[in-house]
């Protein structure tokens, strides 16, 4: 007799049991270099998939309408409405899922249908009904887009977006534990991704490494939610009933193994067991000898430790596992966005050898073991910030400035502390953690390098939240409170408006590092990025001499920046006999675009300028080719969208879409691909960006003045930083001591389906900065953002909804 012969489980809604015993059919070694190659892994939930070889097909008949059920083969070659069959990507308890092609959109897709036995069976039916709903509200770069939910005669399917670079349980499978960085990187995502669910009521309920797919990029997102519960919706609420154990054994909550109600903190917990996994390549409670124990072990035996199964995994990764998965949902994280910023504040430490100060305001609860230890959050800051990875080695780089000699005084001095004020949540979230990653190396490899008069740099990473009032009190909490000499900072021209008159009242130094709508000159800010005529007013001119197109239509973020850069475009339409159709803006972060999409087939633009910052543009692009208009007959140029942007977006949608930009990843120069080499040995996933190089220049322009004027005093740095100049990967810069912009070199880059941008124009020399566009008086730009300050409240962002 078997164990679960003793003890029997409901069985899960759509008729298959989830306690089945390690052995059975469907089951996969998880880790073979960490368990006995024997022992199989009992994740037997009806939205597993086995994944199958794709078998390419010619598109042929429609299938049947009604018949005896298909095998899932049967489906390759022929259609289901308009998506022509093209292989199978895997099949589960919830159905087929198959590869299909939209001749539409002319796109891949993946099509998960519900097989016809299931199709009567009205639990499932509506869960899977409920996926498609509350899954299709969803717009973020590390959930997994659904397009469409349709019928065929009397089957049912889901159109979805088709990820290709495999599973994160695959990568534990073949290579066992991930590293500290891409772990904790991994979680980040998945947090970001389980956010967004949570806002919209949703809860997942089946998170494991499974359920995170890379795109073709190396991004994660959060997959399948065949088990999902609305919490918001009533009519909804019925699809789990108490008593009704559903989800992956191994990383299922206390309350979930007992058949309780669940809420959005059995996902915290299901983060924890994953980030577990991911860190030691091997389940928690994997030891017990069936699956009733391992539920039993989830309610009842102390949190694991990965230090247990992996010596170098520090502390303070420890001690995020243990407040995932705290027993009580009270002790755990509260919300997937607590959990995230801890990570990421890890994620900083391990990146670089600086200590990290967590986010200002995150509510890591007390760690609640069984054995009752705790440990405050100071603990785990300094337990971060001693788990340090090794450093590449360093050669010669640009002017040279670093010596390639292996022996370097390591620094012993008192640390020179500097400021990195990003948003690390948010809607600027993608592109603030990106700014952050690349100050770090930065420092890291100055540090490596000596450091600065013998002291090391140490980084202060403060978050944002990609709001201007937190903004404006990290900024005065780092210059007072924390004092250090420097801030690295701000994204978006509202932050950079809100934060300026603090360092102008203490005299202090910010180094801004993205491009900008220009109409400002501070003599407290370095400014990194391209300056309005080298990225806007020369994208303008070659949409309109080289590509030939007059009609234009404008797209925004309601904020300073797309505001005033859409204004330099209309001056400059006029010089090119060339016309605006149709303007409009949409709030930061905003998600909504049926009226833009309508707006823009009734004006019939030749092409689209977009100034959308954050995660609007997912769903902008996403919008506008499902309403047809795509890059051949009305192509989009971006002036904020860069390499690690394209990360959050489906590149079917915007391949062929052109970017202005001073740097594109894709530059082919000995100094870039040195950069790029180093950059990946550290985050092996990211791509680099405009803003991402400009940020790591930054610090080394820096560092080359705080070497000059022999002082860490702001005024010193700033002083000594006028005239610095750098070979630089995106080619010569120095900073013009007029204006403190940067000579920098324009370029226009056409977006390729692996994520990269071919460079389809460049200027001959660099361009000296001009923030005040001489088509109108620096005075007169002064009021028109005077007037835009006011219209908003006192404010650089719009309030409007």
């Amino acid at each position: 007799m078997t164990d679960n012969d003793h003890h029997p489980l409901p069985p899960t809604e759509d008729g298959e049991t989830s306690h089945q015993k390690p052995g059975s059919q469907n089951q996969k070694t998880l880790n073979p270099k960490t368990q006995n190659p024997e022992r199989q892994n009992p994740e037997t939930t009806s939205s597993d998939i086995d994944e199958t070889k794709t078998l390419a097909a010619t598109p042929g008949d429609t299938a049947p309408l009604s018949s005896e059920p298909l095998q899932a083969e049967d489906w390759v070659g022929k259609s289901i409405g308009k998506y022509q069959i093209t292989g199978i990507v895997g099949r589960g308890g919830m159905g087929v899922v198959l590869r299909g092609h939209d001749p539409t959109l002319d796109r891949d897709v993946a099509i998960k249908v519900l097989p016809e036995k299931m199709s009567d069976n009205e639990v499932a039916l509506s869960r899977f009904q409920s996926e498609a709903r509350a899954a299709g509200k969803l717009s973020h770069a590390n959930v997994a887009a659904i397009h469409e939910i349709g019928e065929h005669g009397s089957l049912h399917f889901l159109v979805m977006e088709l990820l290709t670079g495999g599973s994160v349980s695959e990568e534990v499978q073949q290579h066992g534990a991930c590293s500290l960085l891409e772990a904790t990187r991994i979680l980040i995502d998945a947090c970001q991704g389980v956010a967004a669910a949570h806002a919209q009521g949703l809860v997942h309920r089946d998170i494991k490494p499974a359920n995170l797919v890379r795109s073709a990029d190396g991004s994660v997102k959060l997959t399948d939610f065949g088990l999902a519960k609305l919490t918001t919706s009533p009519d909804d609420l019925h699809l789990t009933r108490t008593g009704t154990v559903i989800g992956t054994p191994y990383f299922m909550s206390p309350e979930q193994c007992q058949g309780k109600t669940v809420d959005a903190r059995t996902d915290i917990y299901a983060l924890g067991a994953t980030y577990f996994c991911l860190l030691t390549g091997r389940q928690p409670y994997d030891e017990s000898d069936s699956v009733v124990q391992v539920m039993f072990a989830h309610c009842n035996d102390p949190i694991p430790d990965p230090r247990s199964f992996n010596s170098s995994v520090p502390p303070a990764c420890s001690t995020i596992i243990a407040n995932a998965m705290a027993k009580d949902p009270d002790h755990r994280y509260q919300s997937a966005d607590a959990m995230r910023d801890d990570l990421q504040s890890v994620h900083a430490a391990l990146s670089g050898t600086i200590p990290i100060e967590l986010p200002s305001g995150s509510n890591l609860p007390r760690l609640n073991t069984k054995s009752g230890n705790s440990l405050p959050r100071r603990q785990i800051l300094i337990a971060a910030s001693i788990a340090l990875i090794s450093l590449v080695s360093l050669g010669y780089f640009g002017l040279g400035f670093f010596s390639s000699t292996p022996s370097v005084a390591v620094p012993t001095g008192e640390p020179i502390k500097v400021g990195v004020l990003q948003s690390l949540s948010g809607t600027m979230s993608v592109s603030g953690t990106s700014l952050v990653d690349s100050i770090l190396l930065a420092i890291s490899e100055i540090n490596e390098a000596g450091g600065l008069m013998g002291r090391p740099v140490e980084a202060v990473v403060a978050d944002g939240r990609s709001k201007s009032s937190v903004y404006a009190e990290e900024a005065e909490r780092l210059i007072v409170d924390e004092n250090v000499c420097t801030v690295f900072g701000c994204w978006t021209s509202y932050s950079r408006k809100t934060v300026r008159p603090l360092f102008e009242r203490h005299d202090h130094l910010l180094v801004y590092p993205v491009q900008y709508e220009g109409m400002e000159i501070s003599p407290n800010i370095i400014y990194l990025g391209a300056a309005p005529n080298q990225q806007i007013i020369p994208a303008v001119r070659w949409v309109t001499e080289s590509l030939g197109k007059k009609k234009i239509f404008l797209i925004g973020s309601d904020y300073v920046f797309p505001r005033t850069a859409n204004e330099i475009i209309k001056d400059q339409l006029t010089e090119y006999d060339a016309q605006v159709v149709g303007e409009t803006y949409v709030p930061l972060g905003g998600s909504r675009f049926d009226s833009v999409i309508d707006q823009i087939k009734n004006s019939q633009p030749e092409i689209i300028l977009n100034t959308l910052n954050g995660e609007s543009n997912v769903a902008f692009f996403r919008d506008l080719r499902d309403a047809g208009i795509d890059q051949a007959t009305v192509p989009c140029l971006s002036f904020s969208i860069g390499e690690q942007e394209l990360r959050s977006l489906d590149l079917a949608d915007v391949e062929g879409d052109y970017a202005a930009s001073t740097y594109f990843q894709s530059l082919d120069n000995e100094i870039n691909q040195n950069f790029v080499a180093r950059f990946k040995s550290n985050h092996p996933h990211r791509v680099i960006s405009d803003p991402m190089q400009d940020a790591y220049i930054g610090v080394h322009l820096w560092a080359q003045a705080v070497r000059d004027a022999e002082s860490t005093e702001p005024k010193q740095i700033r002083r000594a930083m006028l005239g610095q100049r750098i070979a630089a990967p995106e080619g010569n810069i120095r900073i013009d001591p007029e204006t403190q912009h940067c000579f920098k070199t324009p370029r226009v880059g056409q977006i390729q389906h692996d994520g990269q941008f071919r460079i389809v124009w460049t200027a001959d020399t660099p361009i000296r900065p001009e923030p005040f566009p001489s088509t109108r008086t620096a005075e007169d730009w002064k009021v028109f953002l005077h007037d835009l300050y006011i219209g908003w409240g006192n404010s650089w962002v719009s309030r409007s909804k």
